[in-house]
């Protein structure tokens, strides 16, 4: 009973170990639009003809929401996983609890009734090592009351052995019982194994995205610096560009993470059920 019960918390503790990894450091946006930088893409824009200054300030504008956008959706993926890493701690507490009172209640039982009746199997056992002695001597009537006594005593350590025979099996029962729930909650627990797998691609995806952002937020504030509106324009619609792709993964590891909290409550209800 002691291994299974450490048994237990450590699977799961190992799934807590790989879930917490996955959420990485919340990464701020590669854009920090500063009043500097405002007023050097003012006077970048101001170069353009008038088409190219509308196509400059619309990407500009964009690109001021996605960075917004890139924060607020960073803050929620992180909320959402610690969360997650809240409630699994707490399906772990639940899995190791499934049934463990009944199971202490019933092998206190079974320790109970034993010291209880070891007394009259000790009475019992020496009766019948008293008849055995006695067996050569001829006073038939000792034997005979010697017998009688081992004869009701029998039937008592009969009742006896399965009182305790019965508790044993209640609580074989229970183990089992017990040992088939964890199996289903770990089973449950599992279906965030694929999960896990795609939120951790989905966050390669956007780390590389964020590299090429990186890349293109410094040709933009080169391009602005030299007032050169052409480079300016197209730094600008390549990181508008990285930004909305780095918005779907985000919005993939939001679901993913959602996804995960139902798996953890699933397992949860099943661990308390």
């Amino acid at each position: 009973m002691k291994n299974l019960r450490n048994a237990v918390p450590l699977l799961v503790l190992s799934l807590l170990l790989v879930l917490v990894p996955l959420a990485g450091q919340a990464a701020a946006s590669a854009t920090v639009i500063t009043s500097s930088v405002e007023a050097s893409f003012g006077l970048t824009a101001a170069t353009a003809d008038s088409a190219g200054r509308a196509k400059l300030n619309g990407l500009f504008s964009e690109l001021k929401l996605l960075s917004g956008q890139y924060d607020r959706r960073e803050a929620e993926i992180r909320s959402l996983h610690d969360q997650n890493t809240a409630a699994l701690k707490t399906a772990k507490e639940a899995v190791k609890n499934i049934d463990l009172a009944a199971i202490t209640r019933q092998s206190a039982a079974v320790t109970s009734a034993k010291a209880r009746y070891q007394p009259l199997f000790d009475q019992y056992s020496a009766l019948n090592k008293r008849i055995s002695l006695l067996k050569g001597l001829k006073d038939k009537t000792l034997n005979s009351v010697l017998r009688a006594q081992s004869e009701a005593m029998k039937l008592l350590v009969q009742a006896a052995r399965q009182d305790i025979r019965d508790k044993e099996a209640l609580l074989k029962a229970t183990k089992a019982t017990r040992t088939r729930k964890v199996a289903a909650v770990r089973k449950t627990l599992a279906g965030m194994d694929s999960l896990q797998s795609r939120i951790k691609s989905q966050r390669s995806a956007a780390a590389a995205l964020n590299k090429r952002l990186t890349a293109d937020w410094s040709d933009f504030k080169a391009a602005i610096r030299k007032k050169n509106s052409s480079l300016a324009g197209q730094s600008l619609s390549s990181a508008v560009s990285g930004y909305r792709q780095i918005a779907a993964c985000k919005l993939k590891i939001i679901e993913h993470e959602q996804a995960v909290a139902g798996v953890i409550a699933a397992a949860l209800k099943q661990a308390r059920s």
